[in-house]
């Protein structure tokens, strides 16, 4: 999706630096509980997750967490491997190449596999020999010059392997003069190896194909161990004795995982969740007890002990039981969708497809919801997150009813849990499986929660102040809705300025927009207005709607935005108007900002909309934010108006970015203005900080003369680039700040710069 992008006020968006504000910094939350590969250096491990690389300090609670924000171009890493010089070098599922230098705090990129003509371009293994790095792909094994930092040749014809057939390699090492690979088709595995002596080892006659095992064994990966080079298969451990593949008696049959050597142990993993060790007498022990989540890769430890890597369980170490250890994060990477309740906490839910509960996030800390920690929790499959009235947070489950977290409470209490025990109905052929969609509350304390497919038609519960419920259906032209929410519907209800209920029919019967016309009287269920392609909205599939501060309704759609400019009569002529540079796009969410801009979710990024919708502000991507924003598939939005945080809910996890659009204050109390001293000329504006609705800005000299006269944003942020009326900066000397109410004169902030004028 391309879009044209309005100038002038993006600026104040995206300006970023050292400001107290932060303006313009991305973060991202991702889970790393999902470990595929993992590498030592020294006593610092290094591990590849579906969230990015962390690394740990044996034997402490030590963590360094790396993803987009910190300097990876992709976070779903396949392979880790560390070279000579101590450079971590990690891979991704999209070919992506990072270089991580952890003395200098530097990266390099190697974008090449990533942008090559091959559909599949998974990058398997990394492994270090001498100054070269072979790069174990999808397609073929590739030669690194570390010192040079370029490629060398791509082998991707290997013997009997030739033709069109497609070869991936899983593993490779050097042993005895040769290159030996791990080499595999759809139908068949083998170790293929080469002479180093040969210059040319492009030809498939130059590798050698050898079967290990049996024809059907295929081989997962290769490693050195006492002089020896063995083969982790799927039918046991093999040893080479330079003329043949044996078999290790101990571990025959296992279908091995994972394999890693020290000098002293060599350690593996099988299917049955077992770890074994080989020693250098070749005697075959079993490790620990069985593990407790799948195993996916093993490394030696600096005490020559297993430490295995898993799936949901980090990085796994033994004892007398085993430990698991990953950095905080959320219990998964899906954000279907995300909330921010009234002291900044963020919450997310995970979906009804990946069934691992909720989280929320403190500022500080991540807390995950799920059935084993929380008993009193109905189901994993929880799908929806929204904040109600008095700051209740609400979380929406596929087929279990609804949850309410009360402020305060940071678990799941069964009194709380709310479906058949107060009223809802399931859907007709299982009349417990009741579905309820995003909540939302009206100015008198009443939570309203739409209900998907009941089998008696009441598709929407009220909760009254009092704690009582009420269900009650919704006619359309005389017509039952049956369906109020669905999975693909972000929000399904909202409440105008009149206090009239907003309903989304997403599927089957009367699709479109619904209003009840109701002031919030939960009786009254007839209909008064239905809006639908016919009356000016994009489509008649809905995915999203709310009402924005000027008390506008915007409709998404899965062909774009209609805006109600007239709620109390939307079908009159020309009440709903269509938003044109969306025109045809998914709309997956919209937020409104303190600035009443409004931060539109899709499947190909974010777009940032003005107050009014008549201008695209900006855009955001993988491509233009460098992978910051970690997904061009945004699921949910939600904004922090306290701080003017964005937050952006992904399959893939969770993105921030801070922007100008923090809630303004309600009085003047002290102006923060950084950097102080500010150094001009400077790229980054001065940041002020704490201003009420819509301020201007005087800077003036400390004898009182007029230097700069400004508008700002129109929240608690405003900026100044250190020039004067003409545009030319400033002399160095001291500034004086003011700042005042546009509405009301009498509201003033002050505050004092020194500028350096270099």
């Amino acid at each position: 999706m391309k879009i044209r992008v309005g100038s002038g006020v993006i600026i104040a968006v995206l300006w970023c630096g050292q400001a107290v504000a932060q303006v313009g910094v991305w973060k991202n939350y991702t889970s790393m509980q999902d470990v595929r590969a993992v590498a030592r250096s020294g006593n610092t491990v290094w591990a590849a997750t579906t969230g990015g690389m962390f690394s740990w300090t044996e034997g402490s609670a030590s963590f360094s967490r790396f993803t987009n924000a910190e300097g990876l171009k992709s976070i779903d890493l396949t392979a880790i491997g560390v070279d000579n010089n101590g450079d971590i070098w990690s891979g991704s599922s999209t070919g992506m190449l990072h270089v991580y230098s952890p003395q200098k705090n530097t990266w390099r990129y190697v974008p090449d596999i990533s942008t090559a003509n091959q559909t599949d371009k998974r990058i398997n293994e990394l492994a270090a020999f001498g100054d070269t790095v072979f790069i174990s792909t999808n397609f073929g094994l590739s030669v690194f010059r570390v010192n040079r930092f370029q490629f060398g040749d791509t082998y991707t014809k290997f013997g009997a392997f030739i033709g069109n057939v497609r070869v991936a390699v899983s593993s490779a090492v050097v042993f005895d003069g040769k290159i030996w690979a791990a080499v595999s088709t759809s139908t068949a595995s083998r170790v293929a190896w080469a002479d180093l002596s040969n210059p040319n080892l492009l030809p498939p006659e130059a590798w050698t194909l050898q079967v290990v095992g049996n024809s059907s064994t295929r081989v997962r990966t290769l490693t050195l161990f006492n002089n020896r080079l063995y083969a982790a298969t799927t039918t046991g451990l093999y040893a080479y004795d330079g003329s043949s593949w044996n078999a290790i008696d101990s571990l025959a049959g296992k279908n091995l995982l994972a394999l890693h050597a020290s000098a002293s142990v060599l350690a593996t993993v099988d299917d049955a969740f077992t770890v074994y060790t080989l020693s250098a007498q070749n005697v075959v022990s079993r490790y620990g007890d069985i593990l407790p989540s799948s195993p996916t890769a093993v490394i030696v430890s600096t005490d020559n002990k297993p430490i295995v890597a898993t799936r949901e369980g980090g990085l796994l170490t033994y004892t007398t039981t085993w430990t698991s250890h990953f950095p905080n994060g959320p219990f998964s990477n899906q954000f279907l969708s995300v909330a921010v309740d009234d002291n900044g906490t963020v919450w997310g839910a995970s979906g009804n497809q990946t069934a691992k509960g909720f989280y929320r996030f403190n500022g500080s800390e991540w807390k995950s919801f799920h059935v084993n920690n929380n008993p009193a929790l109905p189901t994993n499959d929880c799908y929806r997150v929204s904040i109600g009235c008095n700051g209740e947070r609400w979380i929406s489950t596929w087929g279990r009813g609804v949850i309410l977290m009360p402020p305060g409470v940071d678990t799941v209490l069964a009194e709380n849990v709310f479906g058949t025990n107060v009223g809802m109905k399931g859907i007709p052929w299982d009349t417990t499986y009741v579905v309820t969609g995003s909540v939302t509350c009206d100015a008198q304390g009443k939570t309203w929660v739409p209900l998907l497919l009941p089998y008696d038609d009441r598709t929407i519960a009220v909760r009254r102040p009092n704690g009582t419920w009420t269900t009650f259906p919704v006619y359309v032209g005389g017509v039952k809705a049956t369906y109020l929410t669905d999975i693909t519907v972000d929000r399904a209800l909202t409440i105008d300025p009149f206090g009239n209920l907003w309903a989304a029919i997403p599927v089957a019967g009367p699709l479109g927009v619904v209003n009840l016309n109701n002031k919030g009287n939960a009786p009254d269920s007839i209909a008064d207005f239905h809006l639908t392609t016919n009356t000016g909205l994009p489509s008649n599939v809905i995915r999203t709607i709310v009402v924005d501060r000027d008390g506008d309704v915007w409709i998404g759609t899965d062909r774009g935005i209609a805006i109600v400019l007239d709620p109390s009569n939307p079908t009159r002529s020309g009440a709903v108007a269509g938003y044109k540079p969306l025109n045809g796009i998914t709309i997956n969410a919209i937020a409104v900002d303190p600035l009443n801009q409004k931060w539109v979710a899709t499947n190909e990024g974010a777009v940032l909309l003005s107050r009014d919708g008549t201008q695209a502000l900006a855009q955001y991507t993988v491509e233009n934010t460098d992978g910051k924003i970690i997904s061009n598939e945004i699921k949910s939005i939600a904004v922090d108006g306290r701080t003017g945080t964005v937050y952006f809910g992904t399959t893939n996890g969770l993105a921030s970015f801070t922007t100008t659009a923090a809630e303004p204050k309600t009085s003047f109390d002290q102006l923060t203005i950084s950097p102080n001293p500010y150094r001009i000329p400077n790229v980054v504006p001065l940041t002020i900080d704490g201003l009420v609705e819509n301020s201007m800005i005087k800077i003036l000299t400390v004898d009182g003369s007029l230097v700069r006269d400004m508008t700002t944003p129109g929240g608690r942020i405003g900026f100044w680039d250190g020039k004067d009326e003409t545009g030319r900066y400033v002399a160095s000397g001291i500034y004086i700040v003011v700042a005042y109410s546009e509405t009301n004169k009498d509201k003033v902030g002050t505050g004092k710069v020194a500028v350096i004028r270099n």
